[in-house]
């Protein structure tokens, strides 16, 4: 029988060693020659192959074993790494995967003899004619870290967070009850509860936030296979800017990138023998996270697109000889575009990106696409980063409470005097001129005029804009929640957040207001 005590330390721990395998692999395919590389793989083989042993998974460990001693092999200077052996190793790298998995869902390891069979075959390539020569000392306890990390399921931390979440609401309840109280005790206690709730907070967000680096480690090895599979040379570059984000993110956007990828190395790059370029792209700008995915492949052919959108009656021929590249864009992320014909020769394009397009507006983004015929294509992914605890103004409109976060606010007009300002469209303040938005025109409340007494003044990615409230203005704390699906499909609601009252706060999307 199996031990399972320590199976999900194992699995999170082989995990991080499968993932390092796989790069230093990689790296080793651009130097076979790297002794240091080659040094390095061994030791983290014979340390999977330890952790494997002593969960007596027998199978797991036969298989590293012939995999250790092909290594052996070549670190000796018995054996050349060669394109054959590589292969092979990045095909075993996908049954490990599978055995994993099987271990992990079933607690059973999958038969591995084949594989087995396989790796002892690339031994018949030793050389022979300096068997007599002495080995190399290999350190075992080298440079390489051991992992001894658990990995915890982003459910698993959303339970905790909403836990901490409504302590925090308690918390302020309290608070607030003690602005009245005279009794130093009871004060001294809210203080240090607040101390004691913030560090908490912190800890759980440190848990949470991880190097987009670390996460994305696997991709530059799903591009080597895809491109493998294809007979194409494709090279990817990732530009993270030792960027973190929250974990539950981060997995989001992995699923984005995966189906990205297939599509360029796939579809849109084209054969030998020009080499292929992946290039993705991070940045943080303000409270917008963007992501582009760019390749210098065969482009697309919006002509050829229109055609496709037409034969599959996405779209009448009479009603396209009027319609902009702009609009035909939109096509490629329609499902049924690919219909009945391989896109991969009229544009490389159209399959898996309307997936790709519910996923990104499910995290409350929007993609573009870019494209030029043999020039190459680039979609550009925006995206909000998530809010957690953070500082706003409050207001209330016609019954409903609304929040603005304050990162995003300049200033607040309080007016002389209670205004009409619904026909006026620029507020101007200090000479400085503002664009006036309306929350009633954007949320389509007609047959009311009210008297505003207030206005926010913004600026945010160099656009000035004046929001007009009308009464009851404040400042609070508020800890955001995951918006009901009742607001999933309206863009100007970012969430729905709690103030220390309990009460529930519509939090308004900037970005989308303006």
């Amino acid at each position: 029988m199996i031990s399972t005590k320590y199976k999900d330390l194992y699995l999170s721990t082989t995990k991080e060693q499968f993932k390092k395998l796989s790069t230093l692999l990689l790296y080793l395919e651009k130097k076979p020659a790297s002794q240091n590389l080659i040094e390095n793989i061994f030791r983290l083989i014979h340390s999977m192959k330890g952790a494997a042993a002593t969960m007596s998974y027998k199978k797991t460990v036969n298989l590293l074993h012939a995999m250790e001693s092909v290594v052996d092999a070549a670190y000796n200077g018995d054996l050349r790494i060669n394109q054959k052996i590589l292969n092979s190793f990045f095909d075993i790298l996908d049954i490990l995967k599978q055995n994993f998995n099987s271990i992990d869902k079933h607690n059973k390891e999958i038969v591995l003899t084949k594989q087995i069979k396989l790796i002892k075959t690339l031994l018949n390539q030793k050389n022979t004619k300096d068997a007599s020569k002495q080995k190399k000392e290999k350190h075992i306890l080298g440079s390489l870290p051991s992992v001894a990390e658990l990995t915890v399921s982003t459910d698993k931390l959303d339970d905790i967070g909403n836990s901490l979440d409504d302590l925090l609401i308690n918390a302020m309840k309290i608070k607030n009850k003690a602005k009245g109280s005279e009794d130093v005790d009871f004060l001294k206690v809210c203080v240090d509860n607040d101390k004691i709730l913030a560090n908490l907070r912190r800890q759980l967000e440190k848990i949470r936030i991880v190097p987009l680096k670390d996460v994305l480690s696997s991709l530059p090895y799903l591009v080597r296979e895809i491109a493998r599979n294809e007979n194409k040379q494709v090279e990817i570059v990732i530009k993270d800017h030792n960027i973190s984000l929250d974990k539950a993110i981060v997995d989001e956007i992995v699923e984005i990138l995966i189906q990205l990828l297939k599509n360029a190395v796939a579809h849109g790059i084209a054969s030998k023998p020009v080499k292929g370029k992946i290039i993705v792209d991070f940045s943080l700008v303000g409270d917008r996270m963007y992501i582009s995915v760019e390749d210098n492949g065969q482009g697309i052919n919006w002509q050829d697109i229109l055609a496709l959108a037409i034969k599959n009656k996405i779209i009448s021929s009479q009603k396209a000889k009027t319609m902009t590249i702009d609009q035909i864009k939109k096509f490629i992320f329609q499902a049924g575009i690919s219909k009945g014909r391989n896109l991969n020769t009229v544009s490389g394009r159209g399959i898996g990106l309307s997936l790709v397009k519910a996923k990104t507006e499910e995290l409350g983004g929007s993609i573009e696409v870019i494209s030029k015929i043999n020039k190459g294509t680039k979609f550009i992914i925006d995206l909000p980063q998530p809010l957690s605890v953070f500082r706003s103004i409050i207001f209330n409109l016609l019954g409903y409470v609304f929040a603005l976060p304050l990162d995003f606010i300049d200033k607040i007009i309080n007016l002389d005097d209670v205004k009409n300002l619904n026909k006026t469209k620029i507020f101007t303040y200090k000479k400085n001129k503002y664009k006036l938005i309306s929350l009633l025109n954007i949320f389509d409340i007609k047959n009311f005029e009210p008297l505003y007494k207030y206005i926010a003044l913004i600026n945010y990615k160099g656009s000035k804009v004046a929001l007009p409230i009308i009464r009851q203005v404040q400042e609070d704390e508020l800890i955001m929640k995951k918006a009901p699906l009742i607001f999933k499909n309206n863009k100007y609601i970012k969430g729905v957040a709690v103030s220390a009252q309990g009460q529930a706060i519509l939090v308004l999307d900037i970005n989308n207001l303006i």
